[in-house]
């Protein structure tokens, strides 16, 4: 186990989500898409009950097929919940109704009317991008039916097709503007939340992680992500003698040497380590996916990488420090507070044994054995 560079080292903040922000935005396009589904089903459904001797052939089965079509969307998205792809699948076959019906005329050629419910939908199921070009192909493909040559389709008086072209641009215009915003405060209270989130696990001395960070955020994201992470060794770390520093030198040196040692857990250990400051001169490391044996070896090279280290405040006050570490594996989320106090067992266990040390179970089993 190798440290990264400092370049690539990823920061624990990455680790932060604002899923419910996610999730609650995904929830308004799934249940406006199965608003839409329902309607359209409803609607076409009675459509082609009550005027099946009135519309033409091709337009009742193409009715028909896409009522099928809704369907196995509907049930495709609730076993898979992917939404958008679904969204964009039945937006299409409804634009393809939509032309039928302009090219048909539909009932007293009124087929116009229905497609003004078209933008709105659009930009509430699929987004600003994808609804823009949504819409835009079935503005597109509507106008070349009115104004375009004769392909055989049904003819519209030219008072209509103004009033339709200019209605169904105003709906476009103002949905796109209501999407674009709406869009704008969701990106802006997604960043908000992350900010205050973040904020709130950083322990603002040292910027590393704070003890909330492990019991609200990390250990719920572990335990749906265990496989990333386990099994993984816990290192509680103490500084020694750290109130001789304050007694000494004051606290804001003491607050510097924290600091400087926090950058020494950024720059000596990997990047997808969680480095916490767990409270005052005490600071605690989650190695994932590393068992203890290893873990000890790390703890270990830490430890004396720290005592040979000179901590300068200024040019007349410097100082060493030394670092008592105990360790302890996790193999399971459930047992991670029963891990934590075991580590800290080690951790006064290494302060007994003349600070300066790492104690482990795998060497309390090695010392037992002998």
């Amino acid at each position: 186990m190798t440290p990264e560079s400092p370049e690539s080292q990823p920061s624990w903040l990455n680790l932060v989500n604002i899923d419910s922000v996610y999730s609650a935005e995904k929830q308004r396009r799934a249940f406006t898409f199965f608003t839409m589904i329902f309607i359209a089903v409803v609607l076409i459904t009675t459509l082609v009950t009550v005027n099946y001797s009135v519309y033409a052939k091709l337009l009742t089965i193409m009715l028909v097929l896409s009522d099928l079509t809704f369907f196995i969307c509907a049930v495709y998205f609730l076993r898979t919940g992917r939404l958008t792809g679904v969204a964009i699948l039945v937006l299409s076959v409804i634009c393809v109704l939509c032309l039928a019906l302009v090219y048909t005329g539909g009932k007293e050629n009124t087929a116009l009317y229905w497609l003004m419910f078209y933008p709105v939908v659009s930009f509430s199921t699929l987004g600003l991008r994808v609804g823009f070009l949504a819409v835009s192909s079935l503005l597109a493909l509507t106008c070349l039916f009115l104004y375009g040559p004769d392909i055989g389709q049904v003819m519209y008086g030219n008072a209509e097709k103004v009033r339709f072209t200019a209605s169904f641009i105003l709906v476009f215009l103002f949905a796109f503007i209501g999407e674009y915003f709406r869009n704008k405060s969701h990106l802006e209270i997604a960043r908000i939340t992350l900010l205050q989130k973040q904020d709130a696990y950083t322990d603002q001395l040292t910027g590393l992680a704070n003890r909330r960070f492990i019991s609200s955020h990390f250990l719920p994201f572990a335990k749906l992500n265990s496989e990333q992470y386990l099994p993984f060794t816990v290192l509680l770390i103490d500084l020694d003698l750290f109130k001789n520093i304050n007694d000494n030198f004051g606290h804001d040196f003491g607050d510097q040497a924290l600091i400087e040692f926090s950058r020494m857990l950024e720059t000596q250990l990997r990047s997808s380590d969680i480095k916490v400051r767990y409270g005052g001169e005490e600071f605690m490391v989650i190695l994932p996916k590393t068992v203890i044996t290893d873990a000890y070896a790390v703890a270990d090279k830490f430890r004396e990488y720290v005592a040979a280290q000179v901590i300068v405040f200024n040019e007349h006050q410097s100082t060493s420090v030394t670092c008592s570490i105990g360790a302890a594996q996790v193999s399971h989320i459930e047992t991670f507070n029963q891990t934590v106090k075991l580590a800290d067992e080690y951790l006064y266990q290494a302060k007994r044994l003349g600070r300066n040390n790492v104690v482990s179970s795998e060497q309390q089993q090695a010392n037992n054995e002998q």
